[in-house]
């Protein structure tokens, strides 16, 4: 199938040939948009999750919001088939004059068949590859620190759920493996590296995220790349914020105590002989 990549399952299909009931049950949650390419005016039709369907089921450390009924990250980044401009899907149309001269410069003409998005549900394989194509059109526009950030972290979600799902499926997934953990780590990398730069030249709020709320996504990406010290400032200045969301502090004081102990554990020398 067009958009697969390694590691990744077939579509489910019951014994007539027809969708399974998974996809079925995804596809009701969907809607269309039609959009107009703010790069090359290409008209396009997209599916979005309909308001109120998906369902949440908490959030991970690091802010990557969980539902229990559909993975709402496939469905975050919108990309031109026509030019290769890609972008979230909240910010799509925002494109200024100058980015569009630049994007349109630099347009990468697609000439595989695209996903009848019409029909059918988005598959990780395409939306990771809607992501990369965002990532790039960042880099082209010279998009702020914060938005590459942002873009990185979201794409870093998805291969996360992606490996999710296909060992729920009764798939192996290995560290090197498109969507494994390594590139997962790299791209949290990029994320981190953005989100500093942000956090300090970028006014609040940053991608709608008070300061405290930043504060504590640097404490805890730094802690997933194991950089325990700058972790534990990060994770104090989101604790003195008085104004912190009562839906993180909780979150940040369980990062601080872990940070805490992994500190101990590194300072703990054996005796020797």
């Amino acid at each position: 199938m067009r958009g697969q990549l390694p590691g990744s399952p077939p579509p489910s299909k019951d014994k007539n040939g027809e969708k399974g009931r998974n996809e079925l049950d995804e596809l009701d949650l969907l809607l269309d948009r039609n959009y107009v390419c703010p790069v090359c005016d290409n008209e396009l039709k997209v599916k979005d999750i309909r308001p109120g369907k998906a369902r949440p089921n908490g959030m991970d450390m690091d802010l990557r919001p969980r539902f229990m009924n559909i993975d709402v990250l496939k469905y975050r980044v919108i990309e031109c088939p026509a030019c290769g401009y890609a972008d979230l899907s909240k910010t799509f149309t925002r494109v200024m004059e100058k980015e569009r001269k630049v994007l349109l410069e630099k347009r990468i003409r697609y000439e595989q068949e695209k996903p009848s998005e019409e029909e059918y549900v988005r598959e990780y394989a395409d939306a990771y590859r809607y992501y990369k194509s965002a990532l790039r059109s960042c880099l082209i526009r010279g998009a702020k620190s914060s938005k590459r950030g942002l873009t990185a972290l979201y794409a870093a979600w998805l291969l996360r759920g992606w490996r999710e799902k296909l060992r729920e499926d009764g798939f192996m997934v290995a560290p090197n493996d498109v969507m494994g953990i390594d590139e997962e780590r790299k791209l949290i990398k990029y994320a981190l590296r953005n989100l500093k730069d942000a956090d300090k030249s970028e006014k609040y709020p940053i991608n709608e995220m008070d300061e405290g709320t930043l504060q504590y996504l640097l404490a805890a990406l730094c802690y997933m790349q194991d950089e325990i010290n700058e972790a534990y400032g990060y994770v104090s200045k989101a604790l003195f914020d008085r104004g912190l969301k009562p839906n993180i502090r909780p979150m940040a004081e369980d990062l601080r105590d872990d940070i805490r102990a992994k500190r101990r554990a590194m300072q703990y020398k054996e005796p020797a002989d």
